[in-house]
């Protein structure tokens, strides 16, 4: 928080006092008699002198976009102001003021002009850098034999969706200015107030749009490092590094990788140097990892770099003989126990010997092909009848447990500290919120009991629904329907059908190569790190939910006639049940926005056990999936009449219409038709491309989406509202959320009317409906 200031008198100020604070409300600005002041925010870092004024072009901002701070010590000379008027009385007292005011801010706006160009550069280069280098790193990985794993924030990258300043041209006029001596500016700008007020006028409007240009353009170069290098998740520099230390330890060598890894230390060295000189962005880069990586790159010299290698040391203290003893023979075991026939038995095992011979466990060839199919064809049927034994059995057999939890079915297809990190996962329930988290074993056994109804099947029909197809299809009796409808057995095999065998490959993400068993092919990275808990998950969808406040609320009809209230609307945050597939994979899936018919029901998400890639990617894409599901449902058959304004029909109407959209530009037309051919014509898979951007990137202030859609998702997707508060800065948000606060001030309006009717009437307010006030009071 700034000092407070004495107007109209010296003040005099130590090094490293903070003058003004950003996006503090504004009373003074101030001419600097002695000394520098630091000006900096996210986006731009600026040193001026004595003779400088301080703090007007916030005046025209209404509110201070920077931080002032005392780089010496200085003394100070503060006016106080109310808007931008009030620069006309401070002319008006000393002439010679207007020749500084013009000077000093010609000047800041040179050098903010000057810091937008490299920040401009950079973020075209760090694109096309990163464009060739990612594919370049997967070019080379696999050359070496390494499956690189997936970075979807590069999968997805896009420019920088800038375009030329209008009031470039402006510079060249203000670069001039600023080298003209102060004592001629002087004399020329005490001419007349109207030539100082018009250049200060016009300095102002530009500088607005500089420092918000330059600040989009930071927070572009900032994202483009984390994805270079970063401590929460993978990144283009670990990835690299680590194959490439990986190919040394094989013996083998691999110059062009080395020199990728060269190449990208270099761009985080200078994009580091960018934001840190040129911005007061806070940056974390673990130099010392870097370094200790580098070094074993170069040397070949092991050392304790990272967790992996602690955990590594941990591992070798189990009794590891124990572990191989008891997962001895697990596909005989599993055979055994499923009781299969003889020519089952025979035909299986032949299948998985031949899979174990293949030196590629992802070739394309029709052979290859047709043993992974053999064994998928076989496994379920197998994984149904060792459930059921198990679970009329209550066997807790590891090998058994393993095999229903993880789909793991011959020790011989991992390697040995694979298996020891398998039996020791923690399989213990974790009661964490907000969202149940089932693994595929425990989910069966509510299914199989009854507490929860199958899930719907690939054509949209739950099992209720599909007996009553099958009785339009064939002759049966209203006794035989019920016992149906009411069968275990049944259910189970639906589950497994029309849920699991189906959605198995799909969390995987190898459509095409995939096997439902275990192998040590499926894995980049160790199972320990992989494999996914509640608590993990919950953590997740509870940060996700911290931008996306709403997205699991939706409208529910709400009555008490104990209490005299015969019908309400109010707002009800329903939670998904999530169901962790046994396999390892990249992707989640969206199942369902709802179970069965009404709307205040919980939706299905689907996971793999082992997650591939960060668990945030994940969920953000099956988050904006649900979203647009969810909105369908309640729209029904009128989820794309654009007369029904909702989500759904609005996006729809724009994708189908952008051509003849004369607020878009060429360019921004160009980069729809690329999106559109991204999502396959699928306008949910459009939507969760921008759904994607708006969380990841506008959330943080990096404009991604075009005013179109970022006004669509600001009204249907609303960031909370801290975050909402933050971004009003930024006069694209603000303008974007315009019509979210409109609406949503009037929705409050009458909520409070209709409640304030309702204790008149003297009936109290259930917790129902003042969590649904209190809901739309904090959205």
């Amino acid at each position: 928080m700034g000092v407070s200031l004495n107007p109209h008198t010296v003040n005099q100020l130590i090094k490293g006092t903070e003058i003004y604070g950003e996006n503090e409300s504004l009373s003074t600005i101030c001419l600097v008699l002695k000394g520098r002041v630091l000006i900096q925010n996210d986006g731009s870092r600026v040193v001026v002198g004595s003779g400088s004024f301080i703090g007007v072009t916030d005046l025209y901002a209404g509110r201070f976009v920077s931080s002032y701070i005392a780089f010496d010590d200085v003394v100070l000379f503060p006016f106080e102001v109310t808007n931008k008027d009030s620069i006309k009385a401070i002319i008006e007292g000393n002439k010679d003021y207007s020749g500084l005011l013009v000077a000093s801010l010609s000047r800041y706006l040179v050098e903010v002009s000057k810091t937008y160009v490299e920040f401009d550069l950079k973020a075209k280069k760090l694109y096309e850098f990163l464009c060739y280098a990612y594919t370049e790193f997967k070019t080379l990985a696999a050359k070496v034999g390494f499956r690189v794993n997936p970075m979807d924030s590069l999968e997805t990258l896009e420019p920088f969706p800038a375009e030329v300043l209008r009031n470039r041209i402006n510079m060249d006029y203000y670069s001039v200015l600023s080298k003209v001596p102060v004592d001629i500016q002087k004399a020329f700008f005490a001419c007349g107030e109207a030539l100082t007020t018009r250049h200060v006028n016009e300095i102002a409007a530009d500088f607005i749009t500089y420092i918000t240009e330059t600040r989009e353009r930071a927070v572009y170069v900032s994202q483009l490092l984390e994805y270079m290098i970063s401590e929460t998740g993978d990144s283009l520099f670990y990835q690299a590094i680590n194959i490439a230390i990986e190919v040394h330890k094989l013996g083998k060598k691999n110059e062009e990788l080395d020199v990728l890894i060269d190449q990208i230390i270099e761009e985080i060295n200078g994009a580091e140097k960018l934001l840190s000189t040129k911005t007061a962005r806070a940056l974390y880069i673990n130099r010392d990892r870097m370094e200790q990586l580098y070094s074993v790159l170069l040397t070949g010299t092991s050392v304790e770099i990272d967790k992996k290698d602690t955990d590594n040391e941990q591992l070798q203290e189990v009794d590891e003989m124990k572990v191989m003893n008891e997962l001895q023979d697990s596909m005989r075991k599993i055979i055994e126990y499923a009781q299969l026939g003889s020519d089952e038995t025979v035909e299986l095992k032949k299948y998985v010997a031949m899979f174990k011979n293949l030196t590629d466990k992802y070739d394309s060839s029709d052979e290859a092909r047709a043993i992974r199919r053999g064994i998928s064809k076989m496994f379920y049927p197998v994984y149904q009848t060792v459930f059921l034994r198990a679970y009329n059995e209550k066997n807790t057999d590891k090998v058994i447990d393993l095999f229903l939890r993880y789909g793991f079915f011959d020790e011989t297809l991992l390697t040995k500290q694979q298996l020891v990190e398998l039996y020791y996962l923690d399989t213990q329930i974790d009661e964490s919120i907000p969202c149940k988290v089932y693994n595929i074993r425990d989910w069966l056994v509510e299914i199989y009991e009854g507490r929860r109804e199958p899930s719907k099947s690939e054509f949209d029909l739950d099992y209720t629904e599909s007996i009553r197809e099958m009785k339009r299809s064939i002759r049966m009796s209203a006794e035989e329907e019920k016992a149906l409808l009411n069968d275990s057995l049944k259910k189970l095999n639906y589950e497994i059908i029309n849920m699991f065998q189906c959605n198995n490959r799909l969390v995987n993400g190898q459509v095409y190569s995939f096997i439902p068993i275990l192998h040590q092919d499926m894995f980049v990275k160790s199972l320990r790190s992989t494999f996914v808990t509640a608590a993990k998950v919950n953590y997740v969808i509870n940060q996700l939910r911290e931008i996306d406040f709403s997205v699991f609320y939706r409208e529910a009809l709400y009555y008490d006639a104990e209490k005299n209230i015969e019908k309400e609307y109010i707002q009800k945050e329903v939670f998904p049940d999530i169901i962790l597939l046994p396999t390892a994979g990249i992707n989640g899936v969206m199942w369902q926005e709802i179970s069965g018919k009404k709307r205040d029901t919980s939706g299905r998400f689907l996971l793999p056990c082992f997650a591939e890639v960060e668990l945030e990617d994940m969920l953000i894409k099956v988050f904006g999936r649900f979203h647009w599901e969810l909105c369908r449902s309640i729209q029904g058959t009128a989820w794309n009449n654009i007369k029904y304004k909702s989500l759904t029909s609005e996006y729809v109407d724009y994708i189908q219409f952008y051509k003849k959209n004369r607020d878009l530009s060429p360019e921004t037309k160009e980069r729809i038709k690329s999106q559109i051919q991204k999502g396959k014509s699928n306008s949910r898979e459009i939507f969760v491309i921008d759904y994607v951007n708006w969380i990841k990137n506008e959330s943080k202030g990096a404009i991604r989406l075009n005013k179109y859609v970022r006004e669509l998702l600001a009204m249907y997707c609303p960031f909370k509202k801290p975050i909402r508060e933050r971004l009003m800065n930024q006069p694209l948000f603000a303008e974007a959320m315009t019509r979210f606060n409109r609406e949503n001030s009037k929705k409050i309006h009458e909520i409070d009317l209709r409640y304030k009717a309702l204790e008149k009437e003297g009936i109290e307010l259930t917790q129902e409906l003042i969590e649904t006030r209190a809901y739309y009071n904090e959205l």
